[in-house]
């Protein structure tokens, strides 16, 4: 049951939830993706990042949740459907990397648990930098905000399909070179992973 100190308060949630949720999948989550693309960071350094994203997206979801019962939007608007569908590619995102880094270091190849985890966080990420714009529309946002996040998501996000499509073309081209140079069916660039603790990350 609600109370009025309830009502009240429905301004601070939403100067909460929408800035974890846009750092979240604006700034920390596609930096975890970055920073093990462009650096030589342990896959460590690589699950940090993405779990304090993970976090503030839940923490986000809760307020999200707390907004959706203290007012009278409809539950069917389209940043709730997508946030509750971003969520739920999320929620196993971390055990999906879990495993499919075990599998890597026992292989030493990727397999379809590498292919989940990658993909599942690629739409996911993409879909709720898309979805922030939705919220703010919702809230009845100012156009000036609506614009500056526009701008940001709009460059983290182009960033974002830049990088994947460099570092996807750079490995089938490395993959292509290294087929007379593998050991035990891993290439070069596989090989420096595992060394690294990398592996399955790039």
């Amino acid at each position: 049951m609600s109370t009025a100190e309830d009502h009240a308060a429905i301004p601070t949630y939403l100067k909460a939830h929408g800035p974890l949720m846009g750092i979240a999948f604006v700034l920390v989550l596609p930096l975890g993706a970055w920073i093990v693309r462009l650096s030589k960071v342990t896959v460590w350094v690589h699950a940090s990042i993405q779990l304090l994203g993970w976090m503030m997206m839940l923490a986000g979801l809760a307020l999200g949740i707390r907004l959706g019962r203290l007012t009278d939007l409809p539950s069917n608007n389209a940043h709730t459907i997508l946030g509750t569908l971003v969520v739920l590619f999320l929620f196993f995102q971390p055990l999906l990397g879990y495993i499919h880094h075990l599998r890597f270091r026992k292989l030493q190849k990727q397999t379809r648990w590498t292919l989940m985890h990658i993909w599942n966080g690629r739409v996911a990420v993409l879909l709720g930098m898309l979805n922030g714009g939705l919220g703010l529309r919702l809230a009845n946002n100012t156009t000036s905000g609506e614009i500056g996040y526009g701008v940001v998501a709009g460059v983290s996000g182009a960033a974002y399909l830049g990088l994947i499509v460099w570092t996807d073309v750079a490995r089938r081209n490395n993959d292509r070179t290294s087929k007379d140079d593998t050991t035990g069916g891993i290439s070069m660039m596989d090989r420096e992973a595992v060394e690294s603790g990398r592996a399955g990350v790039e």
